[in-house]
């Protein structure tokens, strides 16, 4: 009966210790089920939250950018100068603002008169290339895609989309003050915002990073001050060009392709429509001259011009940059086709320095 009753409670035992053996498991489980979902909506929500505040960060880079450019003429200024770099760049906004206000006292009335005039007259140009396009069987269809792509582009949930962050509760002004105030602070002080994002990292990463940063600010100065000069030739030659073509309005279209061709591949296509539709106001031959003076002005740009500024650096391909425009533009407005090009140079060193050098060991040739 002992020897029974012993055995019964060994067995008892041994039961309950593969119960408290299963409830340890499965609560091991458990935790840990938990650990891998909490985790798991952590990382979501952080990607949610960096989406969010993907045109923030834009904004961010934008800044950058403009900090980048008055560092780059506050450099330049204390090397022809006995002035200190924190001078010269009080030197250098004190003249950008300077000049921008001269040229709105000499010829912002005209610049505005002139703008005026030029969307007064579009209405017009646009009934004439109607008339024109009516002559052929085509026509109609034709100006059918362009009036509904109109429409498209005026509709207001389209032009919010289009508009992107200058669309939202920043306002363009607000988006412009902030921009302005974060490159003042960046460009002031960069050495403070650098230092404080390598310390992010691990000291034996340091100095990596430190590399990275200093081939971003190279290839990052020499795309800024490319895309700078090429804007400024292309001004030059489009509105020289359409005044000797006896075109009105050259100074604004002029001015107009100057400032969009900081957005390759598709700034130029946007700046040429205004000018054929002011031609349509002349004549056909008018129209046929503007569009011989853009390819012209466009390819000497692009097999000339531009190949011949960034000698010291390698172009972004062409094809990837055309796809990088694609998607930050239909993901993020005018803001990512603008930033596009910037963007892809950064991702480009990005990949260059820490994966196809670090990661793979490969010798490859930096921008």
């Amino acid at each position: 009966m002992s020897s029974s009753g012993e055995d019964g409670t060994s067995e008892a035992k041994a039961t309950d210790a593969q119960a408290d053996a299963i409830c340890d498991e499965s609560g091991l489980l458990t935790k840990r089920t938990l650990l891998v979902v909490t985790a798991g909506s952590a990382v979501i929500a952080l990607l949610l939250m960096v989406w969010q505040a993907a045109q923030i960060l834009l904004l961010v880079f934008l800044s950058l950018l403009l900090a980048h450019f008055l560092r780059i003429l506050a450099n330049f200024i204390s090397r022809h100068m006995p002035l200190s770099v924190a001078w010269s760049l009080a030197l250098v906004v004190l003249l950008l603002v300077g000049i921008l206000l001269l040229i709105l006292s000499v010829y912002g009335p005209d610049i505005a008169d002139g703008f005026y005039k030029l969307f007064r007259q579009l209405p017009s140009a646009q009934d004439r290339l109607r008339g024109f396009l009516e002559r052929y069987e085509w026509g109609p269809a034709v100006m059918d895609k362009l009036s509904s792509a109109g429409n498209a582009l005026t509709n207001p949930k389209q032009m919010a989309k289009i508009a992107g962050i200058f669309s939202t509760a920043f306002g363009a002004l607000g988006s412009l003050v902030v921009v302005v105030v974060l490159s003042l602070y960046f460009a002031s002080d960069p050495k403070t915002y650098l230092t404080g994002t390598k310390r992010l990292f691990a000291k034996k990463y340091r100095d990596r990073v430190g590399e990275v940063f200093d081939r971003l600010e190279h290839a990052l100065r020499w795309w800024l001050l490319g895309r700078i000069i090429t804007m400024f030739i292309v001004g030059i030659l489009t509105g020289g060009g359409l005044a000797i073509l006896g075109v009105p309005f050259a100074f604004i279209l002029g001015l107009i392709a100057a400032i969009l061709n900081f957005i390759p591949n598709v700034g130029p296509l946007i700046a040429g429509v205004p000018a054929v539709m002011v031609g349509f106001s002349q004549d056909g031959t008018t129209v046929l001259y503007i569009v011989l003076l853009y390819l012209v002005i466009q390819s000497l740009e692009g097999y000339l011009i531009t190949p011949y500024i960034q000698q010291r650096t390698d172009s972004t391909p062409p094809a990837l940059l055309l796809i990088a425009q694609l998607v930050l533009g239909a993901g993020f407005g005018i803001l990512g086709l603008l930033l596009a090009s910037p963007l892809l140079v950064v991702i480009m060193v990005l990949v260059q320095m820490l994966y196809m050098r670090d990661v793979l060991n490969e010798q490859v040739k930096l921008p």
